[in-house]
């Protein structure tokens, strides 16, 4: 517990980091001016057509396929997002639950998957229409780029839209075969093959990639495999004319899951395992599928239509550790999940171009069919095998979007970008479990959401400022349950509504560049736990939130063999109204008071990435050292506990061989072995809020490139 006590200082909420935007707002620019020959600026592909950086009135990122893939295991976004300003990664260590992701606070209260936070993935959505999505279908090995888009601008992708992840394969490279692997701790391993067809007198272009995970755990009862594979096709007889293909397939069988602990069990042993996954033997199943299509036609100068489609199936099966008598109530839904879920979606568009600017209007609608059923999970005295039935349902979600895009410039410096979305979302779910009363019922969200940002460039980068409005709707698992026990779907939650706004500024020269962003968030109607009694959750309303946070991104090299990269962030974010919630305490329902002023849980107040790295002749050697911070985490909306907060090294060395394709790396993660929660749960029901960090891990990989 020594880390513990080596937790970083809280930092005072004094307006310190508004002197530093100013300071960096003065000096930064200046120091560019120093340089003319500015690098060439990179486009920005989210929200419509690719448009210049200069002319992106918000904050967004790139991380090319490079930095994804040099010297990283490739197995999830973790190990690169962090890069990111404004985007904090919690790793559970637990791939039964994947990761949790925040963009400047969205999808902190996500127990499992990702929530809040926007995933594409060559056109195919991996947030469901709810916003539950899920981080472990993004293919690192194939992806050439993933763009972060933070802010109002965010909110235009429409339900659950605090921030986007969107990654594309862009099929431009040299083409030809290729092989990879690494070995690790823990029984770690990963080989990935894949092939990718580039000929430039082609109308066709394609590439598939398949690979294999499996791992022993770094706690006890934490083994997973993941085999994936992935492929993109792209179709273009002309530069007017193209369709693009995208194919996924991802299978995890009985991924074990290893619990959070109590405060007292993380105490005893930082690297254990909660006794009742072991008792109930907990353990998650996945089966993902997925295939979407797009065709984009510019059939006359300024002119250009799109037309889409994708469709999803996953399969979940998930063995809880819910006490058998716990589950003796009319009202528990038991201890085993079975979902299967299929969606569809639609989408169809039309731009219209002109010299200075451009309107795009498009529709999109979708359908999620959802069969979920739960069970007992336990027969007689044996525990975690599946039992009685104790629910039974079919859910169905549909949604109807339309919106209109629109950009322009004026002068020689300004521009703009303007949008609106109305959705239309419907919940209905037929309950053919009725031992514990009709859950069934229908449900309509109709929700506007809208924002503009305005970019003015200089000769060191540009300004921008954006405002915008969104909202969230409640997932299914959220609406099931009623918060005074009764039959029926939770008819009084609302869906969450921010009004967002953002000023930044980004700089660029020969050897570098640099962003800050300040900015604040208001919500209303924050979806929070209200009641959990026998077996079943129901969520509320908390009332208001606020979130004022400045983060900062440097990147850039000094001489011939050294590069940097920092993101650092600062988020204060709170409940500005009072609420209340119960629980059930020995069988008693219990009253608790969350205060205004009450941090929300999750939500680091500082954290950050740095990088120092070292480049070898023509790049053949490289070595980096790699810094992950964090400030203390509350664990639940009481702030009576909090997960401790860490730095971390790590250290990666990397070689290649041009001339015969061969390249290789070695890494060691957490250098000097500290003890730390990598991620909380938050509002757990039983305490077991802590979820350990790795420990010290060495990893050696080795790989082939026919294409070079």
């Amino acid at each position: 517990m020594n880390a513990c006590r080596r937790a970083l200082r809280r930092p005072s909420p004094s307006p310190s980091p508004w002197w530093l935007l100013v300071a960096l707002f003065l000096a930064l620019p200046a120091a560019a001016q120093q340089d003319d020959d500015a690098a060439t600026l990179d486009t920005v592909q989210v929200l419509g057509p690719p448009r210049p950086l200069q002319a992106f009135p918000g904050a967004v990122d790139t991380v090319d396929g490079a930095t994804l893939r040099a010297g990283q295991r490739q197995v999830s976004l973790a190990e690169t997002l962090v890069r990111v300003p404004g985007i904090g990664v919690l790793d559970r260590q637990n791939y039964a639950q994947d990761l949790q992701i925040q963009s400047r606070g969205f999808g902190a209260r996500s127990t499992f998957g990702i929530r809040g936070i926007r995933l594409v993935v060559d056109g195919i959505p991996s947030s469901a229409l709810d916003g539950q999505g899920q981080a472990a279908n993004f293919p690192l090995g194939a992806l050439d780029r993933v763009q972060v888009l933070r802010g109002p601008l965010a909110l235009q992708y429409g339900n659950a839209a605090g921030g986007a992840i969107v990654a594309e394969t862009a099929l431009d490279g040299p083409g030809g075969p290729r092989v990879e692997g690494w070995l690790g701790g823990h029984g770690s391993h990963r080989l990935q093959a894949g092939y990718e067809q580039a000929d430039a007198d082609s109308p066709w272009r394609w590439q598939a990639l398949g690979s294999h995970f499996a791992t022993d755990g770094e706690r006890p009862h934490s083994a997973a495999e993941r085999a994936q594979l992935d492929a993109v096709a792209q179709w273009a007889p002309d530069e007017r004319r193209r369709l693009r293909l995208a194919a996924g397939a991802l299978r995890q069988p009985d991924t074990e899951d290893p619990l959070g602990l109590t405060r007292a069990q993380w105490r005893e042993d930082p690297h254990g395992t909660a006794p009742n996954a072991l008792a109930f033997d907990t353990r998650k199943r996945i089966d993902n599928a997925q295939l979407g299509a797009r065709w984009e036609h510019d059939y006359a100068p300024g002119r250009s239509y799109w037309i889409g489609a994708h469709a999803v199936g996953r399969d979940v099966l998930q063995y809880l550790a819910v006490p058998a008598f716990a589950q003796q109530a009319p009202t528990s839904a038991g201890g085993v999940i079975d979902v299967g879920r299929r969606s569809a979606g639609l989408e169809a568009g039309h731009r219209w171009e002109g010299a200075r600017g451009g309107l795009s209007i498009g529709m999109d609608a979708g359908r999620l069919d959802e069969d979920r059923r739960g069970y007992e999970n336990f027969v007689g005295d044996r525990l975690g095998v599946r039992g009685r039935l104790r629910r039974d349902e079919d859910n169905t979600l549909r949604n109807v979007d339309a919106y209109a895009l629109g950009d322009w410039t004026w002068g020689e410096a300004w521009s703009a970008l303007a949008g609106v979305r109305r959705s239309r979302l419907r919940f209905s779910s037929h309950d053919r479990y009725l031992a514990n009363g009709d859950d069934g019922g229908r449900l309509t969200f109709e929700e506007t959401a809208a924002s503009l940002g305005v970019a003015r460039a200089f000769g060191w980068g540009e300004a921008f400022a954006s405002v915008g409005r969104g909202f969230e709707t409640p997932t299914v698992t959220e609406l099931s349950y009623r918060s005074d026990g009764g039959a029926g779907f939770n008819r009084e939650l609302r869906a969450t509504r921010y009004d967002s706004g953002e000023i930044g500024a980004r700089w660029r020269r020969a050897d570098g560049h640099a962003s800050v962003t300040l900015y604040r968030i208001d919500g209303r109607d924050e979806i929070v736990p209200a009641h959990n009694q026998g077996g079943r959750t129901s969520y509320a309303n908390a009332g208001r939130t606020r979130r004022e946070g400045i983060e900062a991104g440097f990147e850039g090299r000094f001489g011939e063999r050294w590069s940097y990269a920092v993101a650092a962030n600062w988020l204060h974010a709170r409940f500005v109204s009072p609420y209340a919630y119960r629980v059930a305490s020995g069988g008693v329902p219990v009253r608790r008071e969350v205060a205004a002023g009450n941090r929300v849980p999750g939500v680091p107040r500082a954290h950050g990435y740095a990088e120092l790295a070292w480049h070898g002749a023509g790049d053949r050697l490289g070595a980096a050292l790699e810094l992950r911070a964090s400030d203390r985490i509350a664990v639940n909306d009481l702030n009576d506990d909090h997960a401790p907060g860490y730095a971390l090294l790590a250290l990666r060395l990397q070689w290649r061989a041009p001339a015969s394709g061969w390249h290789g790396f070695a890494r060691v993660d957490n250098l000097f072995d500290r003890d730390h929660a990598g991620s909380v749960i938050v509002n757990e029901g039983n305490g077991r809020y802590f979820e350990p960090g790795a420990g010290r891990g060495f990893t050696v990989g080795i790989g082939w490139s026919g294409g070079r």
